[in-house]
């Protein structure tokens, strides 16, 4: 991803860890990665994504190894940061 111009500013990844906090409900049996960038604008975006699209790299080894350990194909939302965020 940084390759294609998408530094990430934070990746997630499923914990396994027992719920010990009752009050917090957790879903179980789910593999999750999630990973957040931060674009100038919606052509650093797309060129960003035009770029993945084009990477063998991508193809033949990241997305593979990504997808084997997940439980359902790889989902990618477009989300924008409120007025109050820091990440404007």
């Amino acid at each position: 991803m940084t390759e294609a111009g998408a530094a990430p500013l934070s990746c997630l990844q499923t914990e396994y860890a027992e719920n010990t906090f009752a009050a917090l409900p957790v879903r179980t049996g789910e593999n999750v990665f999630a990973w957040l960038a931060r674009f100038a604008g919606p052509a650093h975006l797309a060129s960003h994504l035009r770029q993945l699209e084009a990477s063998d790299t991508w193809h033949e080894q990241v997305l593979p190894a990504l997808t084997a350990t997940l439980s359902r194909p790889p989902q990618g939302l477009r989300l924008a940061p409120t007025a109050r965020s820091l990440l404007r």
